[in-house]
């Protein structure tokens, strides 16, 4: 048995850019035949990810730059600067994984997730094995010489059965380090091509986000005026900005028991990443053009719910796009329609497997029958649900 938290969020938003395109508009998408505002569950699930890594004081990172962060703190150790950019590269090198280089800059040749303190543990063993990591490293890069040589002419360099025996304990540290894991880690997952043991299956997952009603861009002309006018009256600067406004529909979801399993079994950190994660996504705006448009209003309506089956999505109840009475708005509709959709849920769903549910929000609730108990506070629906997950993720 399985235990998954769902949540669903309804989230009004004023006029706002929330998430941009290519060409800087607000990005959208075709939903039950109308055009749908959205925001994508990448620009979700960083935004959720960093404020979460703030809240608990535990930060990953998800980059290129490792080698010149490793650079940086050899040089706060007194290395000089240039042996510092070396050693920092070499020692990602020496983990000997298919694929990962140095390319261009410096960096490496793919999109590294690691807890911050990986750094310093990669730092610290060039200190130690100074010599082992460029010698490792040197090798490596040979290898990958004579295999990337086409006319076969580039031999990769023989070693020594000793040899071989010092190089693979050392990639292994390497490897071992590379593949350490944080809270971030263990919830949202990582892939690094040819290194299994750096693989984590995800526990959360998060769909983007989308409007319940069909909606049109608002194209906003402005002007940027000059503070010290001449001849052209002022005028600096002139354009239009595409910007959207209504109620979206959030969702995502944490597979509880797996959470657990890639924290290693330690409960208390799972609940605090649930804690955090449940209450950032629940209150989340995302970022863009925020000091433009000031977007921060609170959320009209939380539900959460704890399954023992399957994550499950409610953003059927909007298929059909929610249309307004007169002075209705679209908040008020939204919150009948997805009450609605979720009590045919459970009906069809066998009811043991909804386990717990409950909701709390800044709308008026009063109306609300399918969703569970109305709690006073974000924060005591969020332990509710938290304490009752891992009750039953404990009991399995």
């Amino acid at each position: 048995m399985a235990v998954h938290i769902c949540a669903h969020v309804l989230h009004g938003y004023p006029l706002s850019n929330l998430n941009r395109d290519d060409l800087g508009s607000p990005k959208t998408v075709l939903f039950g035949g109308a055009l749908r505002g959205r925001t994508s569950s990448q620009n979700t699930k960083r935004v959720a990810r960093l404020r979460v890594e703030e809240r608990i004081g535990e930060r990953a990172l998800r980059t290129r730059r490792l080698p010149s962060q490793v650079a940086e703190a050899l040089q706060e150790r007194g290395w000089a600067e240039e042996e510092a950019v070396t050693a920092g590269q070499a020692v990602v090198v020496a983990s000997g994984i298919q694929g990962l280089g140095i390319g261009d800059g410096g960096m490496t040749s793919v999109m590294l997730y690691v807890p911050q303190e990986v750094v310093e543990a990669l730092a610290d063993l060039v200190v130690k094995d100074r010599e082992a990591v460029l010698k490792v490293a040197a090798h490596a890069e040979a290898v990958a010489k004579a295999s990337a040589d086409k006319t076969k002419k580039t031999k990769a360099p023989a070693l020594s059965k000793e040899e071989k025996a010092f190089v693979a304990q050392l990639q292994k540290k390497v490897r071992e380090i590379l593949a350490s894991r944080n809270a971030s880690i263990a919830a949202f997952g990582r892939m690094l091509a040819n290194s299994s043991e750096s693989t984590v299956d995800g526990a959360v997952s998060v769909a983007h986000t989308l409007t319940t009603h069909a909606l049109v861009e608002q194209p906003d002309f402005f002007t940027a005026v000059d503070d010290v006018p001449g001849e052209d009256a002022g005028s600096a600067h002139m354009g239009s900005a595409g910007h959207t406004s209504g109620t979206y529909y959030r969702y995502g979801s944490v597979n509880v028991t797996e959470l657990v399993g890639n924290m290693g079994g330690d409960r208390e950190a799972a609940e605090e990443f649930l804690g955090a994660f449940l209450r950032e996504l629940a209150v989340l705006v995302p970022t863009a053009k925020s000091r433009n448009t000031a977007p921060f209003t609170p959320p009209a309506l939380v539900y959460l719910t704890v399954r023992t089956d399957q994550p499950v999505n409610l953003s059927g109840a909007f298929e059909s796009p929610v249309t307004t009475a007169a002075g209705s708005g679209w908040t008020a509709p939204s919150i009948e329609r997805l009450d609605a959709h979720a009590g045919a849920v459970v009906e069809f769903f066998d009811r043991g497997v909804l386990a717990a549910s409950g909701h709390a929000g800044t709308a008026d609730l009063s109306g609300i029958k399918h969703l569970g108990e109305r709690l006073g506070s974000l924060g005591e629906l969020v332990e509710r649900m938290t304490q009752a997950a891992l009750a039953l993720e404990k009991a399995a």
